[in-house]
């Protein structure tokens, strides 16, 4: 190169190495004119279009040079990189293979290397390799932070804030270090911290969308909605496309019971990431304006076990309409939601039949039936049990004594789900109430908790409870021989509320959506009553006035 082809290469890594993105592209430019056979304009350039998010162009730019250098090692772990990101990871992995070949223990390519094993969903492969990047290169801040997020991704929340802090400790000024860390510190619960996490990264760059939608919720988390709301649109505004930011507008007007805005947001969680089930059909969706006499509406389960017993109320009364239903859902709860209609067609969510004239996902009817908070159909019940299995779970259970039903876990990976558990060990207090006794509903995650019970806490639990194919079919026979469930935010307090029986249910400080604020009562299940956390995280005071009610009852009787 010429001294001043040299000198502009200079001067364009260094505006690159300062994050001076704007002059680094122009001189990049004006080198890929002045010194056209020259590689590496042409693969920075491409690196920049990476950052900008313009990734076809990116693989064009760095794949030119690959055509001409194909052992570039630089240029292969970039493009690789960029694969990656686009989903192409196996792809990724290959090019990545090949500059490991050459360069065994080159740290770009190993840290690009997890990334593509992370996107393939190889994470304990993934984790071994940003294991080798770090040891290549201990004060590799982006290889400990991508560490990080495969350690969230396998709900290993605590690992992955240690990785988080080795990162910052590398590079404070780590913007995506700060934005992880929050992230991971909001899952663990302690969002006073998260917050304090996203403001260090918003002071770094500002105007973050994707951050002030975090920030939002973290305040929401911590109980200043109003604060939450002005993050979430603050988001919109800046980027109206974010689904996440509409979708927990949605959600937190819902849970401040402003229907008539939340509702027509709710309609975003289909644009999630993460999404639910949003299905395309020749047949139109149902509006809620278009009369349904003599049609038939396939309406279709999109999210958990408990969204699909929680909205079932809906499907009658859109029978009522006039209309045929068929309601797609998943086969387990096929045996218990056919106690509620003879009439409504189940189906298997995997094998939907063609022949209906309109479609609608079950949690769109709120917002096609205009449901208000003083509109909401609130069944005293609308499922039943098998009265077989009622008598047999009766026989194994008996009639002595008070009988409480508990459920302490639900399924931990669920977005929101972190606050929602309590340690099975909180109702010890109750345990010892004379008379009381304690009959096991958990099952899967959390039941391991029976085996490490306080000193004298007995909780009676059923091994032939624990099998089946249906869903809830044996919990809701067990539930008609109890006086009384105890039970987490999970799909079994929905069950409860839907059989008609009464029900305590312990909810988080700031709880989902559905259980609305500040209420004892719920205008979804008459049959349910709510003790709710005063502050994040402490379940002490819940279960002492559990208690209290529960002396108090006893005596009364």
């Amino acid at each position: 190169m010429s001294p001043n082809i040299q000198s502009l290469v200079d001067r364009a890594l260094r505006c690159h190495q300062r994050g001076l993105f704007a002059e680094a592209e122009q001189l990049y430019l004006q080198l890929t004119q002045s010194a056209p056979g020259l590689t590496a304009p042409r693969h920075m350039l491409g690196v920049i279009r990476a950052q900008q998010k313009r990734h076809a162009e990116a693989l064009d730019l760095i794949g030119s040079v690959l055509a001409e250098t194909p052992n570039d090692t630089l240029a292969l772990s970039n493009y690789a990189g960029v694969l990656s990101v686009l989903g192409r990871h196996q792809e990724a992995l290959q090019c990545l293979d090949k500059v490991l070949a050459i360069l065994p223990g080159y740290p770009d390519a190993l840290n690009n290397r997890g990334n593509a094993l992370t996107g393939l969903g190889r994470l304990n492969e993934a984790l071994a390799s940003y294991d080798l990047a770090i040891a290549a290169q201990p004060n590799f801040a982006l290889a400990h932070k991508n560490r990080g997020d495969a350690c969230r991704a396998m709900d290993q929340i605590a690992a992955a804030l240690v990785c988080y802090d080795a990162a910052l400790a590398i590079d404070p000024r780590y913007f995506d270090g700060h934005s992880a860390r929050g992230m991971a510190l909001q899952m663990l619960g302690r969002y006073g911290e998260a917050l304090e996490a996203f403001d260090r990264a918003l002071a770094l760059q500002p105007g973050q969308a994707g951050v002030i939608n975090n920030r939002g919720g973290a305040l929401r988390d911590l109980g200043h909605l109003e604060d939450a709301l002005a993050c979430f649109r603050q988001a919109v505004a800046l980027e109206p496309s974010l689904a996440g930011a509409h979708y927990n507008q949605a959600t937190t007007l819902l849970m401040m019971e402003d229907f008539d805005q939340g509702w027509p947001l709710y309609e975003w969680r289909k644009q999630l990431p993460i999404r639910v089930e949003a299905r395309d059909y020749s047949q139109p969706l149902w509006s809620g304006r278009e009369d349904l006499k003599d049609k038939t509406v396939l309406v279709y389960v999109e999210q958990g076990l408990g969204d699909a017993i929680h909205f079932w109320r809906y499907a009658p009364l859109l029978e009522a309409r006039g209309a045929r239903i068929i309601l797609a859902t998943d086969a387990a709860l096929h045996r218990l939601l056919r106690s509620g209609s003879s009439t409504i067609r189940l189906a298997d969510l995997k094998n939907v039949p063609s022949g209906f004239d309109y479609h609608i996902p079950l949690m769109s009817l709120p917002l096609a039936m205009a449901t208000k908070p003083d509109s909401i159909p609130a069944l005293p019940r609308y499922l039943a049990a098998d009265p077989q299995r009622v008598q047999y779970w009766g026989r194994r259970i008996g009639r002595h004594g008070w009988r409480i039903g508990i459920a302490w876990q639900g399924n931990t990976a669920v977005q929101g789900s972190e606050g929602k558990a309590f340690p099975v060990a909180a109702l010890r207090s109750i345990a010892r109430i004379h008379g009381v006794r304690l009959i096991n509903l958990q099952k899967n995650a959390g039941a391991e908790q029976l085996g490490a019970l306080p000193p004298g806490m007995v909780v009676e639990h059923y091994r032939d409870f624990d099998g089946g194919p249906d869903a809830f079919f044996d919990s809701a026979a067990i539930m008609e021989n109890l006086d009384l469930v105890i039970s987490s935010d999970t799909a079994l307090a929905h069950l409860a509320g839907a059989l008609g029986i009464e029900a305590w249910l312990a909810l988080k400080h700031v709880p989902e959506w559905r259980w609305f604020l500040g209420r004892s009562d719920s205008p979804w299940y008459p049959s349910l009553r709510l003790f709710r956390q005063k502050m994040p995280g402490d379940w002490t005071p819940v279960f002492a006035q559990m208690e209290s009610t529960l002396r108090e009852r006893l005596a009364s009787l």
